[in-house]
Order: structure tokens, then C-alpha cells, then sequence
């Protein structure tokens, strides 16, 4: 009977450690960020030097945490 009960209690406990497992993964599982730019660059015509040029990026974040753009470069 006393083994029954020893076993009984590590079966449950094995199942909250696994329970708790699992839920602290499918937190975590679902947060990331992913940048997605269908045109990733754009090859601008001749200027005259100090005319004032543009063009818009778009920048879609395909992943479930917020996307944060710290720093730009042009090349």
C-alpha cells in the first residue's frame, strides 16, 4: 500500500512538472519579431548632386512581438 501511494505521488508529481513545462513553452513560443520587406531595394535613376530624392519602404512585421527599427542604413 505504502508503494502505491510512493508511486502514486511521483506520477503526480511528473505530471505538474510536465504541465508546468509546457505552459511556461507555449509562452514563449509565440513571441518573436520578423521584418518582411517585399521590395528590400531600389536602384534610384541619375540626379543632379543636392536634388532631394525619396522612396517609401514598406516594412511589414510578420511575427507577434512589436517590431522596433533602431538604426537605418543606406549603402
Amino acid at each position: 500500500m505504502k508503494i502505491k501511494n510512493l508511486f502514486s505521488l511521483f506520477i503526480l508529481f511528473f505530471l505538474i512538472l510536465n504541465l508546468n513545462a509546457s505552459l511556461k513553452a507555449e509562452n514563449t513560443v509565440n513571441t518573436y519579431c520578423f521584418a518582411y520587406l517585399p521590395v528590400d531595394n531600389y536602384e534610384f535613376n541619375e540626379v543632379v548632386e543636392g536634388t532631394e530624392i525619396d522612396h517609401y519602404f514598406i516594412i511589414q512585421n510578420k511575427g507577434t512581438a512589436n517590431l522596433n527599427i533602431e538604426k537605418v542604413e543606406t549603402g
